[in-house]
């Protein structure tokens, strides 16, 4: 027997197995309730078919939180890549403040949704919050807004909160890819008299774009997944006007409707599946070969 070619594959048994066991398995047993008439005042569990998505697709509900989970997705993604970029390349300069930049610029990073929720509640509160209180001192009354009190400005103060939390991450990760870059190709390109915009796109831009869809992907992913923050300023409203994926399962939970939450986290988890699937098939075409 060869080992050589035989212990690749015993190797890879122990984490599959466990993969298997602790993930699938319950996963796929836990998604069988979303066709049951699972609740806590059944004593038997019936098997009700597609009932249960016919009913969250005909609530409205379902169809707010998709529309807000859709746009938190992408404003986040587009804002989180094209001001990382930006500033990636400003902090790859010799500039003398490019570390304390660097440090500043990550430090959301570093906190947790909760604080975060916090800081831009504390921000953006209707009656005492620091905006609002700030315009009112000045005498800009017209521009203190309901910001959490009514669906667009509680969206624009989400999707404010996760682009400065995330955007560290961003440009770090843009900032790695741009100092990998060998400067050969950067001055073969000046000495034939390309200006900065042309370096920029025709050989920067399609090296870096590897990590440029790392924080692309990332983006998607947490954006479509947007539950803490959310959770944290508005709870889903007023009404159902900010619920997310994750915050209607959480509230399907809450009203003892286990079934249709677990409905919900089934077409939740296939869009999550198909968004990474196309994106990792067609992200590669971006990039170039070096």
């Amino acid at each position: 027997m060869n080992v050589k070619k035989v212990y690749p594959y015993w190797l890879i048994i122990l984490p599959i197995t466990t993969f298997f066991i602790f993930l699938v398995l319950p996963s796929t047993i836990g998604y069988l309730y979303a066709f049951t008439d699972w609740n806590p005042f059944v004593h038997e569990i019936s098997f009700v078919g597609l009932a249960n998505f016919k009913e969250i697709v005909q609530n409205r509900s379902l169809m707010l939180a998709f529309q807000n989970t859709m746009i938190i997705a992408f404003v986040k993604t587009v804002t989180v890549t094209v001001v990382g970029i930006a500033l990636a390349v400003m902090l790859d300069r010799k500039i003398r403040t490019r570390n304390i930049l660097r440090s500043i610029y990550f430090t959301p990073a570093i906190f947790s949704a909760l604080v975060v929720g916090l800081i831009f509640a504390g921000l953006f509160d209707d009656r005492n919050g620091v905006i609002n209180t700030t315009l009112r001192d000045i005498g800009l009354d017209m521009l203190a807004l309901e910001w959490l009190g009514r669906r667009w400005p509680a969206m624009f103060v989400i999707n404010l909160a996760e682009i400065w939390r995330s955007l560290g991450y961003s440009i770090v990760i843009t900032l790695a890819a741009l100092q990998s870059i060998p400067s050969d190709y950067i001055d073969a390109a000046r000495v034939d008299g390309a200006n900065g915009w042309q370096r920029f796109r025709q050989i920067t831009l399609p090296l870096i774009m590897p990590a440029v869809n790392v924080n692309i992907l990332f983006s998607l992913i947490y954006g479509l997944r947007m539950f803490d923050l959310v959770m944290v300023l508005t709870s889903g409203g007023p009404g159902f006007d900010t619920q997310t994926f994750g915050t209607l399962i959480m509230a399907q939970m809450a009203r003892n409707r286990y079934a249709q939450s677990v409905a919900i986290n089934l077409v939740w988890s296939a869009i999550l599946i198909v968004v990474a699937i196309l994106f990792q098939k067609y992200s590669s075409k971006w990039e170039a070969d070096i």
